[in-house]
């Protein structure tokens, strides 16, 4: 039992109880707010017409009052700007310790199965009033019907305050298998395709999509909801200049062959393409606690180089090579190396979705937008990164 807790955590949750207030689902909404390349520079994702850089909200879960009138005031900004569609999940803003109780459930024992996400989604209910978001499905051990996936995106509507969601995403695909190493593994993916069928069908969502999902998987889960007559529109995964050899580049040729849309989170691989990581900031934030022992650890190898850890081996210098490709072109550009950077994932097909804390990041994110990297200028920057 302590294994299948274990094995879970990371998706734990403890909402926030809130009455959702309800809205009409807003479908490909351009932004009426003249001067901003958000509005012209837009990508069709499905039935959506979205700005070709999305927001990610994973962080949107303010702790205290004032972080809540920051995230709201950048999530204003980025309407403001244009930049109105935010990406969320039901697992967002969750608590670590939350879901043991749910995986006990799972395994059938007499422990309350109510709703274990985290808050993120409430949030949006007022911070993303007007946008198009797009939210996720978990799969875990105890949903194991079809329905449980109707059942979630309909919970997923009450605490967006809205009555379709515009886009619906499976978060991964079904690996969380406690009992693997007993040799016991129940993979429901199909199950949960059904289930995405069932919410398109039933209008509780507009378009469906999933995440992390490789090129082969990615052609069944098309393949599956084609003979139910249901569009796959989009692939979330990870992708930026740092992991294009690591099978996330053919899985965007992949999509890109299939005509279902890549979404890229961590396009700026947590902020090593901006510039502005330096090691000795990384570890003077350890010190004071705001940022933990291993990420640093991994920043730093990737920025000086080195073994272990979940970077695995890096070369002398790490990613500095690289960065000075992105700064030469950022300066012949007049634009920073955030922009250059966000760029490129679009120049290779995909919606970057980066995060934004500050109304400062939401301004930089824009100047990704209007323009694109010549080829020759890509080739640049890929061959820097190989």
């Amino acid at each position: 039992l302590v294994m299948a807790a274990g094995f879970l955590l990371q998706f734990a949750s403890a909402p926030a109880v809130v009455a959702p207030r309800r809205h009409p689902a807003v479908v490909g909404r351009a932004s009426t707010i003249g001067g901003t390349p958000a509005v012209t520079d837009r990508t069709a994702v499905g039935t959506l017409s979205l700005p070709s850089l999305g927001i990610g909200t994973i962080a949107w879960n303010g702790k205290t009052e004032e972080d809540k009138a920051r995230i709201a005031g950048v999530a204003a900004a980025a309407q403001a700007r244009g930049l109105d569609f935010f990406d969320t999940a039901e697992r967002y803003g969750a608590s670590p310790l939350s879901l043991i109780p749910a995986a006990l459930a799972g395994l059938g024992l007499p422990v309350d199965k109510s709703y274990l996400g985290g808050d993120c989604e409430s949030n949006l209910a007022e911070w993303g009033r007007g946008a198009t978001v797009a939210t996720k499905f978990t799969p875990t051990p105890w949903r194991r019907q079809a329905s449980d996936v109707v059942d979630a995106a309909r919970g997923s509507c009450e605490r967006l305050g809205v009555d379709s969601i515009d886009l619906y995403q499976l978060h991964m695909p079904d690996i969380i298998q406690p009992f693997r190493a007993f040799g016991v593994v129940d993979r429901k993916d199909e199950i949960y395709w059904d289930g995405l069928a069932e919410a398109y069908k039933s209008g509780l969502v507009r378009n469906v999509g999933v995440s992390n999902y490789g090129g082969a998987l990615l052609e069944r889960a098309q393949e599956h909801l084609a003979r139910q007559g249901v569009p796959l529109v989009s692939n979330q995964i990870a992708f930026n200049l740092l992991c294009r050899r690591e099978g996330s580049l053919a899985t965007l040729e992949k999509g890109n062959e299939l005509g279902v849309r890549t979404l890229a989170y961590y396009p700026l691989a947590m902020g090593l393409l901006t510039g502005k990581l330096a090691a000795r900031n990384l570890r003077q934030a350890v010190l004071e606690k705001r940022v933990s022992p291993q990420r640093a650890a991994d920043l730093c190898r990737y920025l000086e180089g080195g073994s272990g850890g979940t970077a695995g081996d890096i070369p002398r210098n790490g990613v500095l090579p690289l960065l000075e490709a992105v700064s030469d072109v950022a300066a012949a550009r007049s634009k920073t190396p955030a922009q250059v950077a966000l760029n490129w994932v679009m120049c290779k097909g995909a919606i970057p979705v980066g995060g934004a804390s500050s109304v400062s990041q939401v301004e930089d994110n824009l100047g990704a937008l209007g323009w694109r990297l010549e080829p020759s200028e890509v080739g640049q920057l890929d061959a820097a990164a190989d």
